[in-house]
């Protein structure tokens, strides 16, 4: 049996209920990182490591699962044990735990994954500032609140929530959810290995199944948007980031001329200089570095025009998945040996630019399938899009959204050399040769940031000099100064 509650009305109880504003978060909230302190959403203490997990045990557990209504009243955790920590992927530490209950049933997990802060300290110390101070208010909370809210309604399978919160106070949090059985039989069904982003050599199928299932399934969710299944528009901004609501004025600025200049030689040398064996030789030329120059340059001049562009038209803004990448989804097949998933890591999870998201959901793939796939990627979203009650969207538009979209992050992408040397050091790109050396292809620290960044910096290059891109984003200028009455402006 199930407890007492069903999911819907869990979720529906917690919909009710007003969103808790959220304050932005400064070095000094995270000097509290080792104080107890309790969470904004069900207003318990919690642990947020395996130390304080071992230390509040099964009473906690017990008291958190009755206030999230994902435990009946009438049960209780018996025992925590076997609590493991460990870093992985490239957003938070992760956690799992087997549990014992006074009144086991088949609706009940024993065993628990959870998400955690990253340790403040050694090698994950810059992480945790990032995400604390740049990424929290949309990334970990949006994740709790997606389980949280819409378990019951996401239209597409997701771990069953357990419990989530999150301090203000401490900058700590926690998300606890079924362990995902990756590599074993479910049933009638095998679970896929867990798969990392950017190792798509790893798939055990085709990729194109992957990526169009992917792809499906961000058009599902975003048509149950649409038609407000998952929730009136109106609640799902109470608790939810709506991109499409900022006025130009309050997106991105550009980066400074001389900052930008600074960063784009260091990756221009990266490059054309150090890490020049692993890209084609196009990118080694004198042409593409003034095209690179320019495509990144005008994007930069553009930076929040672009933003506001992305979202100007309400039937291309949805809420979805931010991340929906190989690494963020668990993927299984049927004794026939048909592929399916179900979907993690909801963190970024807000209402905005259709075709941002997509660009978010398909960088962690080879460019070469990319570049191949793109348009009947983007085709088959619009049909399915629209199958489930969404707008009919026309291709080019999307398309233009998808290119400016990975245009930006190519901007953000020029200040990542410094961390890319401090990953691997700039004396071992001597001797690096190919993308799938070890040295940049395995995770770093447990880590998935390098590899990431050396992929990307491959897509967006290979976007640049084979795409058509300066053009391309020629013409978008005029069509924007035109639309807004605006100067074109002076890029440098």
């Amino acid at each position: 049996g199930r407890p007492d509650e069903s999911i819907e009305l869990r979720c529906e109880r917690e919909l009710e209920k007003a969103a808790v504003p959220w304050s932005l978060l400064g070095p000094e909230q995270l000097e509290k990182h080792e104080q107890v302190a309790k969470g904004m959403l069900f207003g318990l203490e919690f642990p947020w490591t395996a130390e304080t997990l071992e230390r509040m045990g099964a009473a906690w557990c017990t008291q958190a699962f009755h206030a999230a209504g994902t435990l009946s009243r009438g049960n209780s955790v018996s025992k925590v044990k076997d609590v493991k920590q460990y870093i992985g992927g490239g957003a938070s530490a992760k956690m799992i735990f087997d549990v014992e209950y006074a009144k086991p049933s088949e609706g009940l997990h024993t065993k628990l994954f959870a998400k955690i802060p990253w340790p403040n300290k050694d090698k994950t110390r810059s992480d945790r500032m990032l995400a604390t101070l740049l990424s929290q208010a949309y990334g970990e909370r949006a994740e709790i609140n997606a389980s949280r809210l819409l378990e019951s309604r996401l239209t597409v399978r997701v771990p069953k929530f357990y419990f989530g919160d999150i301090s203000n106070e401490s900058t700590n949090w926690i998300l606890i959810t079924e362990r995902i059985p990756f590599d074993q039989q479910e049933g009638e069904n095998k679970v896929d290995p867990a798969y990392e982003k950017c190792r798509d050599w790893e798939l055990k199928g085709d990729v194109r199944d992957y990526y169009y299932l992917l792809v499906r399934v961000g058009a599902r969710v975003s048509g149950a948007y649409c038609t407000e299944k998952l929730a009136p528009k109106a609640t799902l901004d109470k608790f939810f980031d709506n991109s499409s609501a900022r006025q130009m004025h309050e997106w991105s600025k550009p980066e400074p001329e001389a900052e930008f200049d600074r960063k784009f030689k260091f990756a221009l040398d990266f490059l054309q200089i150090h890490a020049k064996a692993i890209f084609p030789e196009a990118i080694a030329t004198a042409e593409f570095a003034k095209s690179y120059r320019h495509v990144l340059a005008t994007v930069n001049a553009y930076k929040g025009e672009i933003e506001w562009w992305c979202q100007r038209k309400p039937e291309y803004v949805a809420w979805c998945h931010g991340n929906l990448n190989v690494d963020n989804v668990f993927f299984w097949r049927d004794p026939a040996g048909k592929l399916d998933c179900g979907v993690l890591d909801w963190g970024g999870a807000s209402t905005s630019s259709l075709g941002w998201k997509l660009w978010w959901w398909l960088y962690g793939c080879e460019y070469e399938f990319l570049n191949d796939n793109i348009d009947g990627l983007l085709k088959c979203f619009i049909d399915e899009l629209h199958a489930n009650g969404g707008p009919p969207l026309e291709f080019e538009e999307l398309k233009l959204q998808f290119v400016l979209a990975a245009m930006s992050q190519g901007v953000g992408l020029l200040g990542a050399v410094p961390q890319i040397y401090g990953m691997c050091a700039k004396k071992q790109w001597e001797t690096i040769t190919e993308r799938r050396d070890p040295r940049i292809a395995e995770n770093v620290h447990g880590k998935n940031t390098l590899r990431i960044y050396i992929s990307n910096f491959s897509c967006l290059c290979r976007m640049i000099s084979e795409w058509g891109i300066p053009d391309i984003l020629d013409k978008w200028v005029d069509e924007f100064c035109e639309l807004t009455k605006s100067p074109k402006k002076t890029v440098a």
